[in-house]
């Protein structure tokens, strides 16, 4: 029974993939017809989105590594090593995003972390609305 379980939760992971990049995407031309850009194409948007999120993974698997051994050092709990990561990257995110959609759109410096920072404010509200959805539905039915 549970390899059948385990076997349909992947295939639903593996559904999920398409429509969460299709949403990534369409939230990243979202974001540059907000900021006054011209939409670009679903290609390129997902050209840009895919160099971006490749690039911010792999610094951000080199911070992981160079903090995880400064906290190994100095004595601190492994589950801290994920919240410095995460607060120390947010500013990395931004210059990577930022300088590659500027290089790859052909646009200025500013109107790429313009880009950013619409774009992460339109994904905390979308989280924020399910959360408190969720909230809800347990509330209710609690």
């Amino acid at each position: 029974m549970l390899p059948v379980i385990l076997l349909a939760c992947c295939f639903f992971l593996l559904l999920l993939i398409p429509v969460l990049l299709f949403l990534f995407t369409y939230i990243f031309r979202q974001a540059c017809v907000l900021c006054g850009l011209p939409k670009p194409s679903v290609l390129t948007a997902f050209g840009v989105m895919l160099l971006i999120r490749l690039s911010t993974f792999v610094s951000e698997a080199i911070m992981e590594v160079i903090v995880a051994e400064s906290c190994r050092a100095a004595g601190l709990p492994r589950w801290e090593t994920g919240i410095i990561v995460v607060i120390l990257f947010i500013p990395v995110d931004l210059l990577i995003s930022a300088g590659l959609h500027a290089a790859l759109m052909n646009i200025k410096f500013g109107k790429g972390i313009e880009v950013w920072f619409v774009q992460w404010l339109i994904i905390l509200s979308i989280v924020i609305v399910v959360s408190l959805i969720a909230i809800i539905i347990y509330l209710a039915f609690g």
